[in-house]
């Protein structure tokens, strides 16, 4: 069985363009809600920041992650969205916590 892949994408839209990168973000949300293997998909701001955007996502797996990132909107959006953000969007990966994963790993006090 494989397990599901967990990130989030800090999006840094530009301040001055923030209807065209909602509107952007929207269309791609759209689409990869109705991939197979998307489990979640959303669009979140911070409270305190909200010059940093943040997408959770939550996928069946890597593959299936792997070919979200291959289709035709993922690559639309790589190929305009430096015309309403800021800096790279940063990608952070995570795994599921479990006692297995804690044990094996050193977790500074």
């Amino acid at each position: 069985m494989t397990s599901p892949l967990y990130l989030i994408a800090e999006i840094h839209p530009d301040p001055q363009k923030l209807d065209e990168a909602f509107a952007a973000f929207a269309d791609l949300i759209s689409a990869t809600k109705k991939e197979q293997g998307c489990l979640l998909y959303d669009l979140v701001i911070e409270d305190d920041n909200p010059k940093i955007w943040i997408m959770l996502e939550k996928w069946e797996s890597k593959e299936a992650w792997d070919f979200h990132m291959a289709s035709e909107h993922v690559k639309h959006m790589n190929e305009i969205s430096s015309n309403f953000t800021v800096a790279e969007t940063v990608l952070r990966f995570f795994d599921r916590a479990t006692a297995e994963l804690f044990s094996a790993r050193v977790i500074p006090q």
